[in-house]
């Protein structure tokens, strides 16, 4: 979970310096990471197990950043987390933030790269 905070302090600085309302960006960002690495981990999940069954990636693509972008607008902004989190200076990550944007790429290339191996494309042995 504090990955996802360390991505929401950092996004709302950023985003406030040219927006009106930062969390919307800032939501979109963490709801996509997110959905990312929930698809991760289901496709690594399948993967191992080898369920017979195909489940359909895209309605995942299409429902779970719905559903997480008003999860964290519940968490973040409802409970007054998001505030908290501003305040508290130990989630700078100073000249080390551009490794939030590097998870974050690397987090949905991880997702593709795990569907890859799942829909098998490249047969795992185990």
């Amino acid at each position: 979970m504090r990955i996802y905070k360390l991505i929401y302090y950092d996004f709302f600085l950023k985003s406030i310096k040219v927006n009106s309302a930062p969390e919307i960006p800032v939501y979109a960002m963490l709801s996509f990471t997110q959905t990312s690495n929930f698809i991760t981990i289901i496709n690594i999940i399948f993967a191992i197990t080898r369920p017979n069954f195909n489940y359909d990636v895209l309605k995942l693509v299409l429902i779970c950043p719905i559903l997480f972008y008003f999860l964290n607008y519940y968490y973040f902004t409802k409970k007054g987390n998001g505030a908290i989190i501003i305040k508290d200076k130990s989630y700078s990550l100073g000249k080390y933030s551009f490794l939030l944007s590097i998870y974050n790429l690397g987090s949905f290339f991880l997702m593709a790269i795990t569907y890859w191996f799942y829909s098998g494309v490249l047969k795992l042995q185990f």
